[in-house]
Parts: C-alpha cells; structure tokens; sequence
C-alpha cells in the first residue's frame, strides 16, 4: 500500500510542480501582481488532501467492501469542509473575493481532483 500511494504522490508532483510554476508566471505577468503565499498554500492543501483521500480510498478497496467509495465520498466533501475553515479566511481577508482568488483555488483543486480519479479509476479496473 505504501508503495502504491507513494507512486501516486509522486506522480500528482510530477504533474502540479509544473502546473505551480505556469500559474505563477501567468498569475504575474496577467494580472501584474503575485499571490504567491495564497498559490503555494491552495496547490500544498489540495496535495495533501488529494493524498489522504487517495491513500484511504485505496486501503478500504483493498478489502473489497464497498467502503471505499464511501470515504472517497466522506473525503471529497471533507475536502470542501476543510477549505472554508484553512483557507477561505485567506481568500476574504481584504473583504471580498476576486476571480483570479478563485482562480488560485481551483486550478489546484481540479488538477488534483483528476490525477486523483484517473489513479483510482485505473487501480480499480485492474482488479
């Protein structure tokens, strides 16, 4: 199991480092300022929980109960739980939100979103 999750976290940062640096340089030269704190922050998060929830479903699957499409579900909603309370004050701090904030969050957040799917949907056809 540690391999497999390892493999996939490797992979997922193989995939978002060059990701980050094509948002940063976008981000400035766009939109003439940087935010690099909120970038690095959103891009960590979504690593971190894409790997938690990567990590769980995969060991409930290897049991072979349907428990594993439950914590996927639990992980995902967990996921937009923890971004109001980590980094949504991050976001609204100057009082309101602007499009390249939510920008900055989901640009992460889907990339993650769709290695994480691909990842599990492959582990789970080859069984």
């Amino acid at each position: 199991m540690i391999k497999v999750s390892l493999k996939f976290l490797i992979k997922t940062c193989l995939f978002l480092v060059p990701l980050f640096i094509i948002h940063l340089l976008i981000s400035l030269y766009v939109y003439d300022f940087l935010l690099l704190e909120n970038i690095a922050v959103s891009y960590l998060f979504n690593l971190t929980v894409a790997f938690c929830i990567f990590s769980g479903t995969y060991f409930f699957s290897l049991s072979g109960s349907s428990n594993s499409i439950l914590f996927y579900c639990i992980g995902t909603l967990l996921k937009i739980f923890l971004f109001f309370i980590f980094l949504y004050p991050k976001f609204v701090f100057d009082g309101d939100i602007q499009k390249i904030e939510i920008i900055n969050f989901f640009i992460p957040y889907l990339a993650c979103l769709i290695i994480e799917i691909y990842e599990l949907l492959r582990f789970l056809n080859s069984r």
